[in-house]
């Protein structure tokens, strides 16, 4: 929110510069992410009435006026279309400064002599399209500086305020704050002097107390629609506001002034009284936006007898606003339930400076005093002669708000401090609302601006907040810090977690949500899991699988030049079952490019389906009976992402623990992968963790030498090296200690329908180095085995 520094000083008497006042604001939890000066950029330019305007004898575009300012009569050549005799208009007399550092000087223009400038917006540097001068409030001082008449010099102060705090969200609720914790007084503004009221208000009636707890409305008469005051135009554009004219700058002004959003109607344009209700099947309504906007059965709507007219909260709709033919208006100052302004507004994706306000929670009592200031403002700048009606006021019965009780004792129990009782109740005291004190007791009734005090809690950080923090005494706690235990399935994400980045991967975070467009690319199953309330389309559903994150990250890295992707993700997926969301943890991998340069791989070899595998058993290296399946041997497999004729599943113990694959021709081509050959893993982690977890068991490190002995044999072509491995390890060779995969051969001097294999056996003892009798027989045992089940034949 922007707030004005000269604009909190009415509240408050303020002695700090803005930069102060900014640090202040961040001690009460508010940061002030930026300041801006603010100020008219030009001198001697004072308010001028223009006394006659005659044609200029030598130019037929130019016009020659008297202007009269502070008694003094000035002769100025004017060349704007929109002058005429008694407007009073800003005048740069001779000797004054315009913005750029212009200095104004006697001139002759086509052979008359201009003593100053009658000036645009645009030239004073006050925004505008510049077209024409600026034609300022009739009733402004002839003489006067136009300067002070803006009010002078000002400073901005960008403030973020946090959700729970819809109170500061104007100048008089951070003044509240200021004055708080300052312990200044608050500037009581005075009561507003209303006319006489004539005849009863247009007639207004609320289907759902709920959604509307109160709505009050007043009809003005005689209205005369024009530009408003300097001063108040002033004040809108200090907070970024643009003027429109009177009456709605007098809704804006309060907006920022008291907080409460109000919307006036031309009264002419409404077919009879107000009703504030839902909205119905196929309704539509043009908002002020110039958008048409389909409206849902779960819009709030404010209708007259025949249509909906505004957007509950939200805005208002543009064939009922205000413009400069009206001269009926219904003004509407009201309060909204926080949800339903909320979900109308998600649905319509449409927000506004109401809706922000209405969806954090919106003080009830605001509607009516605003609405007294509203009046009174009207009947001052809507021309003289306007006359109001009695107001009409809908309230819903409420329950009234609990007093909190507490001690100051309990306050300095919750802080850690040691505020007097004096300290603790004159801070609760400056909070407003209504405080009763009966022996150590404080009974405090929130005021009514303040929805987020509830419990004691909430008046112990206020009294820190109030007090400042740096009021409570700190000291490091002191004994033994004991570490939580991890549930089972963190600890298997967090072992999973180094496993793989020792593994040379690196990890990617990303959302739990995949948009609709995504989902449909990637060819991904119904229905999803839909997100209620989605901030956006991007975030529309929860996603049933981590690879729609990898495959994104892995498209932005090689757009920046990435040439090698090593990724994986530990995170949820989601899924509709019958009984609800099944929500499941896992990890998955991503593997594409070219491999780390080695001396033993060869050049130019990329990443592929059996690094995929490599990672999966390197992670899953001490579960036992581990087996690989092809996808089309288990029934019901089928993935998205996984190619199916190129992707296998693991099975352990209990059932499907893993799979690994290349990534499915479809998926890859969503994402622009098509090229580059990736290739996908998957873990469960949840199935991970319902094993039993395997025991570490210390075995001393051997000190004698191993001994390496290679066989070099025929079997047959479609033989799996992991039946070959298998079968080495069948043997029963208690001194074997690894075995490797050395060569595969197919060819010149290979029997047909045969392949060459050598493979290399690591033998060794922990208490003597072997002999090579007991190495050739343990080799021999080996090839016995080979044999056996496999037909190997030792090649010569």
């Amino acid at each position: 929110m922007k707030a004005s520094y000269n604009w909190l000083k009415e509240f408050v008497d303020l002695r700090l510069t803005a930069e102060d006042l900014a640090e202040r604001l961040l001690q009460l939890g508010f940061e002030v992410a930026a300041i801006e000066a603010r100020g008219p950029a030009f001198s001697g330019v004072v308010t001028g009435h223009v006394l006659s305007v005659e044609k200029h004898p030598n130019a037929d575009r130019l016009s020659l006026c008297v202007v009269e300012a502070g008694g003094e009569k000035h002769s100025v050549v004017c060349g704007a279309k929109n002058v005429a005799a008694g407007q009073k208009v800003p005048l740069a007399r001779v000797g004054a400064i315009l913005p750029g550092g212009l200095a104004i000087t006697r001139a002759k223009i086509r052979g008359v002599e201009s003593h100053g400038m009658i000036c645009s917006r645009r030239e004073l540097g006050l925004g505008g399209n510049g077209e024409g001068i600026w034609v300022m409030d009739p009733s402004s001082p002839s003489g006067a500086d136009v300067a002070e008449l803006l009010g002078g010099t000002d400073r901005i102060l960008d403030v973020e305020l946090t959700p729970n705090r819809p109170d500061c969200l104007s100048h008089l609720g951070l003044a509240r704050e200021l004055a708080a914790f300052l312990r200044l007084p608050l500037k009581p503004r005075p009561e507003p002097k209303l006319p006489a009221a004539h005849g009863p208000c247009a007639p207004a009636r609320v289907e759902d107390e709920r959604a509307c707890p109160r709505y009050v409305g007043r009809v003005f008469e005689n209205l005369s629609i024009r530009p408003s005051p300097a001063w108040l135009a002033a004040k809108l554009e200090s907070v970024g506001l643009r003027p429109i004219n009177n009456l709605v700058d007098i809704t804006n002004y309060l907006l920022m002034d008291a907080g409460q959003p109000m919307h006036a109607f031309d009264l002419d344009a409404l077919e009879g009284g107000i009703v504030v209700r839902f909205a119905r099947s196929g309704e539509k309504i043009a908002a002020l936006d110039e958008k048409e906007y389909q409206l849902s059965e779960r819009c709030l709507v404010i209708a007259d007898q025949a249509r909906p007219v505004a957007i509950a909260g939200i805005m208002g709709g543009l064939k009922t606003g205000v413009t400069e033919k009206t001269r009926r208006a219904f003004l509407e100052s009201a309060c909204f339930d926080p949800a339903t302004v909320r979900r109308g507004s998600q649905l319509l994706k449409l927000k506004s400076d109401a809706s922000y306000r209405f969806e954090r929670g919106a003080d009830p009592e605001a509607a009516g005093s605003a609405s007294l200031r509203a009046a009174e403002l009207i009947v001052s700048l809507c021309g003289p002669d306007v006359r109001m009606s009695e107001p009409i006021d809908l309230r819903a019965a409420a329950a009234a708000p609990a007093p909190i009780a507490v001690t100051s004792a309990r306050i300095n129990e919750i802080l850690g401090s040691d505020f007097a009782a004096d300290a603790v109740e004159g801070t609760l005291r400056a909070l407003g609302g209504r405080l009763e004190k009966q022996d150590q007791t404080l009974r405090l009734t929130p005021p009514s601006w303040r929805r987020d005090l509830a419990t004691v809690w909430d008046l112990a950080e206020e009294v820190a907040r109030l007090a400042g923090y740096e009021s409570i005494p700190y000291e490091t706690p002191s004994g033994p810090l004991q570490p939580s235990r991890l549930l089972p399935g963190q600890a298997v994400a967090e072992r999973c977690r180094s496993r793989l980045c020792g593994l040379g991967l690196a990890e990617a975070c990303n959302y739990d949500f995949i948009s609709d467009k995504a989902a449909a690319q990637a060819g991904l199953p119904g229905p999803l899991v839909r997100v209620m309330n989605p901030i956006s389309e991007d975030y529309a559903n929860l996603r049933p699988s981590l690879f729609a994150g990898l495959l994104r990250n892995a498209r932005l890295n090689l757009n920046n030049g990435a040439r090698t992707l090593r990724l994986f993700e530990l995170g949820k997926s989601y899924r509709l079952a019958k009984d609800g969301v099944v929500e499941t943890t896992q990890a998955a991998g991503l593997l594409l490019g070219q491999r780390q340069a080695h001396w033993q791989a060869p050049r130019g070899r990329r990443l592929d389906f059996y690094d995929a595998k490599g990672v999966v058993e390197g992670l899953l290296a001490a579960i036992p009976g581990l087996a690989w399946r092809p996808f089309a041997q288990a029934s019901g497999d089928s993935d998205p992402f996984f190619h199916p004729r190129a992707s296998l599943r693991l099975f352990g113990p209990k059932g499907p623990l893993a799979c690994a694959g290349l990534l499915h021709p479809r998926a890859a081509r969503a994402w622009e992968l098509e090229r580059e050959e990736a290739s996908l893993f998957e873990v469960d982690l949840d199935a991970l963790a319902r094993l039993e977890p395997p025991r570490a068991r210390f075995a001393p490190f051997g000190v004698f030498p191993g001994s390496d002995r290679d066989l070099s044999f025929l079997v047959d072509a479609k033989t799996r090296y992991g039946d070959v491995e298998a079968a080495v390890l069948g043997a029963g060779v208690a001194e074997l200690r690894a075995v490797e995969l050395v060569d595969k051969f197919t060819g010149p001097g290979v029997p047909t329908g045969k392949q060459s294999l050598t493979i290399r056996l690591r033998l060794g003892r922990d208490d003597r180095t072997l002999k090579d009798a007991e190495l050739s027989q343990a080799a021999g045992r080996v090839l016995e085995e080979l044999v056996r089940k496999l037909g190997a034949v030792l090649r010569s």
